[in-house]
């Protein structure tokens, strides 16, 4: 696999994420409300464009866009991962290569630590994943960070390496449609 921007080694990438918090439901309104932290449940959607930037003479007209949208859940039980899932399209611009990942299989670095939502609805997790292109493994066991801030981001980055920079150095964002 090759990184999303393959037609030029001088490039660099942005990515830009929104965030939707009409449909946003945060059980935990409270910093006095810790009890059940440590078990919980989100789910939401994966709403990114990626925009590969060259080095010189920048036009975001011109610039190659890939759109990347899909949907994601995350289950902790008892400071354990449970379920997590993620399915999103990533479509360039021009139609061409458009494909499925899949992200599942998620396992922890360290399972003595239990993973709890802080105060302010954040969490992140680190640990390994398998990612899949159109139901195929690619990359198995590749190291992953989970990462929901304020309740409301959601944000998963695959180790560039273990992916062979497939994911151009750029994090995947979502929003948090449902925290229970």
């Amino acid at each position: 696999m090759t990184a999303l921007n393959n037609y030029d080694q001088r490039s660099s990438d942005i990515l830009f994420a929104q965030s939707d918090q009409r449909n946003t439901r945060n059980i935990f309104s409270g910093p006095g409300n810790i009890e059940g932290r440590d078990s919980f449940s989100a789910i939401g959607q994966i709403s990114s464009l990626v925009i590969t930037v060259p080095d010189s003479d920048f036009n975001i007209t011109n610039a190659f866009k890939v759109i990347l949208t899909g949907e994601w859940n995350l289950s902790i039980r008892n400071g354990s991962v449970t379920n997590f899932d993620v399915n999103f399209l990533a479509s360039p611009m021009d139609g061409r290569g458009t494909h499925v990942h899949q992200i599942s299989n998620f396992k922890p670095y360290d399972n003595d630590m239990p993973i709890r939502l802080s105060e302010d609805n954040s969490v992140v997790i680190r640990g390994t994943a398998d990612i899949k292109i159109n139901g195929v493994i690619i990359w198995d066991q590749a190291d992953i960070s989970i990462s929901i801030s304020n309740g409301n981001i959601f944000n998963i980055d695959p180790d560039d390496a273990d992916t062979e920079n497939h994911f151009g150095d750029q994090q995947v964002y979502g929003i948090v449609t449902r925290l229970i």
